[in-house]
């Protein structure tokens, strides 16, 4: 098996496609996160998702390079729940296109963000007039 013996997700069950790219050699990741525009589906920015244990490091290079090359923005998203499962902070790092320093955010900041990112899409959005979600 190529790339280690990783085999299971979060959620302890299997990737059938990973694991048969791992057996075959096809190098690939998977994208955690594409946001985009809620009316012509546009993509606004890449985000590299996971658990917040805190550690300190994800791998982020192929995400990186993708939002280059789209022009996009792209983030490092760090992300801890309470016992319901509900989102209750974040630890953000924006990658592309300038690096930044890790933000720690509550769920309505991280929400403004995003937000913003839809706005600012708005301004050459070719579905804006459109009561399009």
């Amino acid at each position: 098996m190529a790339r280690g013996s990783l085999k299971n997700n979060y959620f302890n069950v299997g990737d059938p496609y990973s694991e048969w790219c791992r057996e075959n050699q096809v190098y690939m990741i998977d994208m955690d996160a594409v946001g985009i525009c809620k009316r012509c589906k546009h993509p606004l920015y890449l985000a590299e998702t996971c658990f917040d244990r805190g550690q300190t490091w994800k791998a982020t290079a192929t995400t990186e390079a993708l939002a280059n090359l789209a022009s996009l923005p792209s983030f490092l998203v760090f992300y801890k729940v309470d016992e319901k499962r509900e989102l209750e902070s974040f630890r953000i790092t924006q990658l592309t296109p300038i690096k930044g320093n890790e933000t720690y955010l509550l769920p309505e900041g991280w929400y403004q963000v995003l937000e913003l990112l839809q706005e600012r899409h708005d301004l050459i959005c070719t579905k804006k007039d459109r009561n399009v979600l």
